[in-house]
């Protein structure tokens, strides 16, 4: 019984948390649902003896290294989990730009996605990459040890991120890429600068904050959260106290909030009580930092009207009085800006698509930079394509198509274009393009394969400066053109430099040299660094105005990154090795109970065999059995059981599932496949279920209705084709789906005489066409959208029944009259015959369940405005966590070429919130007080909003 009871709360534990995949360097995503390659890939697969690696064709070496790299870790990232992880398949994702990791049971594997950020730590990033990911599959596996029954990898899961809240997972895994190399995100000041910022502005913010976000204030991620807190339990505790925590947190996953429970019952501190002590000595320790170290404050040109958590970056000077820059927030996507120096009045100049890192150039009154290109059909394709905007003539050029080309950067005179490239055998090289065609002017060769950031020309056009880095940490290096040499600029060490600029024979860039970040200059002849800025919370993105002999930089507060500006003869020279660091090494007592130094600074290179990966044989991988499954036409989740089937690379799915509908008292049976590797997306779709209906009878002339029942077989065939991309500021989906069905019908009890008993091949078809601005957080709705779907439903191929559905559904979104308000509009048509003559297939009016309609409903129109209340980040307790809250207003017709039948209209309150302490999923939950136009209907009718996104 004991058990028994234990599994009746992880089922409700699985209810509640609906736990999704442990994404790195990223936020939740579903259970392995992220899109396919393109079936040209050619799969090919290292099998040692802890890791299966998976690799496209190509990208060998790479593979090699890696196999090295993950047998070479195996034996450290679980000492102070004292568990070592069961064999593991890591697939490497060469087609993306998007730099990411994950780790997923359901099925069981990793990926790795190969191609760097530009604003990556000193490190090789596959090898960070790979120790952050192997700490999940320990913290996975420790989790699930013991438990060795097949086929419950989905409950496995469920139970891991039930009982382990994501900023502890993600933490742990932070301080452990921290403590094992000599990079790590934990060592690096400008990764703590928002948390510090916080603390030391006095800001006394909640567990809860730091955890869910805010809509108003600068919160970094979950990752921060816990790192200081997974950090500390490290540092005051020993690691097998450590440990004892992990331990019994899993053990005792029936109990509320297992971890906290554990986490006090060890320390005597619950969760948000350690978060309290955490902060308090980070406090401490950062005041002791501040008051140890020189500190200028400047003046800034950007004029903040509120305190919303906005980012001003890169400045760049247009001419004497102007400068540009990217404005970036919660409350505004990711814009061009010209602001006045004097004034600091804003103009708006170009709202730009999605980047991986803020970046961009500005020549002769030319903006250039990178934005993200998805493939429309396949997820895993993307591009990093270089565009370009003519200040003058206004003029927006998309200048390449499906490259990987990154952090471009103009000649003075604005004529060729540097920029990094990434191939997908990954080799970065520097390439020089035509900044009218596009063309690849020239390939600067990088034979050690350094990964490389941020490319700059000098003002002759002769020389290029940039960022390099790999397993030796982050050094800057110098290419001349007319000589074809490069030249390391400075010893290897792994501080954070980035963005080197010329000033004459000097580089101006930013580094963490004495644990804050600042602007250095190094002359390029004596090779001397002198400091130039002393930020107290950050100095970054150097840019030299040539013109007037001025620096334009970004200087961090708790709010974002301001612009400041001083003349270029300032600074003093620093030594740079014998300059003490006053960061606050917070990692630092951990890294003697690991290794004591960097792990990766050795690993083997061991020979591998390589062999082909046959996808065609491993289509079938049944991982889980699940306590719920899919249910009626495919479209609901039930109580239930389901077998689960995915293949690695995700291109295959096969469900077969048991329901009990209680309604009808008998069970229900379906199964499903669906191939997704090619252009369409093929499913079939079988269910038995039971079914129950009503016929009338005409006796004496008196009309009587009668149930019956009957089972039913139904299979369904369906082509789909979905389209996602991004163009510019707008998101686009464009889809098509087809469904050709076929229905048998036995068993029938006490029906009618003409009943018919079989369905032959209706058709049900479906185009959508989908477009939306993007979206600030901030934002109700996006600003501008177009949403259309056309449905077309028909028994062309069946003479025994006859009738249509056709609808179009339509919503148009428009800006309100005030920032982050939507008004919504939303037509909705349908045309229903022969047996669909009663259907309801379209959008109702509020309160339609209320209303004895007296003819078929044949369209409706729908006005919504809504908008943000305030945004309170209240914390109540353990039970939940309010963002914001929203109002709306709305009035609703139905048949309005009748004079409208129904008519109703009213108001809304809603709140978006986290219930429970789980991250996810996010609710949207409220009330809506609907009023009648009818009198004969009472007034007012209030119904419950209750909403989840993932």
């Amino acid at each position: 019984m004991r058990h028994l009871q234990k599994f009746k709360l992880l089922y409700i534990s699985i209810f509640i948390s609906v736990i999704l995949t442990i994404n790195s360097y990223s936020i939740f995503a579903q259970v392995f649902n992220n899109g396919q390659n393109p079936p040209s890939l050619k799969w090919q697969q290292i099998n040692t003896e802890n890791y299966q690696v998976i690799f496209p064709t190509g990208l060998e070496k790479e593979a090699e290294r890696t196999a090295n790299v993950l047998e070479h870790l195996y034996n450290y990232v679980g000492k102070s989990l004292k568990t070592k992880s069961r064999k593991i398949s890591i697939i490497l994702q060469n087609q993306s730009t998007v730099s990411n990791g994950f780790v997923t049971l359901a099925p069981r594997h990793s990926e790795f996605y190969t191609t760097p950020p530009q604003d990556l730590e000193p490190n090789n990033w596959i090898n960070s990459l790979a120790i952050h990911e192997l700490r999940h599959v320990v913290q996975i596996d420790k989790t699930t040890s013991g438990i060795n029954i097949p086929l419950i990898e989905e409950i496995q899961f469920a139970l891991f991120g039930g009982v382990f809240p994501i900023w502890f997972i993600e933490g742990d895994a932070v301080v452990t890429e921290t403590a094992l190399t000599s990079s790590g995100r934990g060592r690096l000041p400008d990764w703590e600068k928002e948390f510090r910022g916080n603390v030391l502005s006095g800001k006394n913010y909640s567990y809860s904050k730091h955890y869910f976000g805010s809509l108003k204030d600068n919160i970094p991620d979950y990752y921060h959260l816990g790192y200081y807190m997974a950090a500390k339990m490290r540092r005051d505790y020993s690691d097998s106290v450590f440990n004892s925590i992990f331990t019994r947190a899993k053990n005792k996953f029936y109990i509320p909030w297992p971890f906290s429970n554990s986490l006090k019952h060890h320390t005597g501190f619950n969760t948000n009580q350690f978060y309290y002590q955490t902060v308090k000595e980070l406090g401490n320790k950062w005041e002791n930092q501040l008051n140890s170290t020189q500190s200028v404050n400047y003046s800034t040109i950007n004029k903040r009207k509120n305190d919303v958590a906005t980012d001003y970056f890169l400045p760049k000077a247009l001419n004497e009085n102007e400068i540009v820059c990217i404005k970036k927030g919660l409350a505004d996507v990711s814009t061009f800006f010209k602001i006045d120096i004097k004034t600091g009045k804003e103009t708006s100049i170009l709202t730009m698509g999605p980047q991986l890192s803020p970046h961009f150039d500005l020549k002769q009154n030319i903006l250039i930079w990178d934005e993200i290109r998805f493939d429309p059909r396949y997820q895993y394709r993307n591009y990093s394509v270089i565009c370009t905007y003519n200040l003058k003539t206004k003029e927006f050029k998309q200048l390449t198509k499906k490259s990987k080309y990154f952090s471009p950067s103009l000649s003075a005179d604005g004529k060729t274009v540097v920029c990094v490239q990434v191939t997908e055998n990954n080799q970065f090289n520097l390439v020089i393009l035509d900044r009218e065609t596009g063309n690849i002017i020239k390939t600067i060769d990088n034979p050690k394969n350094y990964f490389l950031q941020t490319p700059a020309f000098n003002a002759d056009g002769n020389m290029i400066a940039y960022a390099v880095s790999d397993n030796h940490g982050r050094n800057l290096a110098v290419y001349d053109l007319s000589q074809l040499k490069e030249t390391l600029l400075l010893d290897w060490n792994f501080k954070q430099s980035l963005r080197p600029s010329f000033y004459q024979n000097q580089l101006f860039y930013h580094s963490s040299y004495t644990g804050i970040d600042n602007i250095f200059k190094l002359d390029l002849a004596s090779k001397s660094i002198k400091q130039l800025t002393y930020s107290s919370s950050g100095a970054y993105n150097a840019t030299v105005d040539l013109l007037y002999k001025r620096l334009l930089f970004n200087n961090f507060s708790y709010r974002g990154q301001d612009i400041s500006l001083i003349p270029l003869d300032k600074g003093n020279i620093i030594e740079v090795k014998e300059t003490p660091s006053a960061f606050i090494n917070y990692y630092q007592p951990i890294v003697a109970r690991e290794h004591g130094k960097s792990v990766l600074d050795s690993f083997p290179n061991n020979s591998y065999k390589i062999s082909t990966y046959k996808e065609g044989l491993h289509l079938i991988n049944f991982h889980s059995l699940s306590p719920y499954a899919m249910s009626g036409d495919n479209d609901n989740y039930t109580a239930g059981i389901s077998l689960k089937s995915n293949n690695l690379l995700n291109t295959m799915s096969v469900t077969l599932g048991y329901t009990y509908d209680n309604s009808v008292k008998s069970g229900e049976y379906n199964a499903s496949i669906a191939y997704k590797k090619y252009y369409p997306i093929f499913s079939l779709n079988y269910t038995n279920r039971k079914r129950v209906a009503v016929f009338d009878s005409v006796i004496n002339q008196q009309t009587f209705y009668r149930q019956f029942n009957f089972r039913e077989n139904r299979a369904d065939l369906s082509i789909t084709v979905p389209l996602s991309f991004y163009k510019a500021n707008f998101n686009y989906s464009i889809g098509l789906t087809s469904k050709l069905s076929y229905i048998s019908r036995y068993n029938i009890e006490n029906g009618p005489q003409d009943f018919i008993k079989e369905i032959k091949f209706p058709i049900d078809n479906t185009l959508y066409f989908y477009r939306t601005s993007r979206s600030s957080a901030r934002d109700i709705n996006p600003k501008w959208g177009q949403q259309i779907s056309l449905r077309y439903n028909s028994f062309p191929l069946d003479d025994n029944l006859d009738g249509s559905i056709f609808t179009l559904e339509s919503t148009f979104l428009f800006p309100g009259i005030i920032k982050h308000h939507s008004f919504l509009v939303s037509f909705n048509y349908q045309n229903n015959t022969g047996v669909f003559r009663n259907a309801i297939e379209i959008p109702q009016a509020s309160g339609a369940s209320y209303f004895n309609r007296t003819a078929p409903l044949e369209n409706s129109l729908l006005f919504r405005y809504r908008f943000p209340l305030f945004y309170p980040d209240w914390e109540l307790g353990r039970f939940a966590y309010i963002k914001r809250f929203k109002g709306g207003l709305f009035t609703d017709f139905e048949n309005i070429n009748n004079a409208g039948e129904l008519k109703s209209y009213g108001l809304e309150l809603r709140a978006d919130c986290n219930l429970l302490r789980f991250y996810l999923p996010q609710f949207d939950i409220g009330t809506k007080m609907i009023l009648f136009a009818n009198k004969s209907i009472q007034s007012p009718a209030f119904e419950l909003i209750f909403n989840f996104s993932l």
